[in-house]
């Protein structure tokens, strides 16, 4: 499946936090950030259309973590126990980055 990307990408090295749907929480690095998604690296694996909640810590942009909900769109084995997972809010719920 191919993703194009319509809004500028910042790389970040933040940290987030996810709730699945299960009330699971989990800790993750935050390595990109646009107006529509997120890209995040952890030691668990995330299920593609989960639904998800997420808390962006990136102090750059906001003055306080930002808390989205947001669909798994991708993810992939990157190491032994590492991931990298891309989230999207979803067209009408962008956030403004600046």
């Amino acid at each position: 499946m191919y993703y194009r990307r319509d809004y500028q990408r910042y790389i970040l090295n933040d940290s987030a936090s996810l709730t699945t749907n299960e009330g699971i929480e989990k800790d993750f690095l935050l390595k990109d950030l646009s107006a529509r998604g997120v890209g995040i690296v952890g030691n668990s694996p995330l299920n593609i259309n989960e639904d998800v909640k997420v808390i962006i810590n990136a102090p750059l942009f906001f003055d306080r973590p930002v808390s989205k909900a947001a669909k798994v769109v991708w993810c992939q084995k990157i190491d032994e126990n590492l991931w990298q997972v891309g989230l999207d809010f979803g067209e009408e719920e962008k956030i403004k980055i600046f």
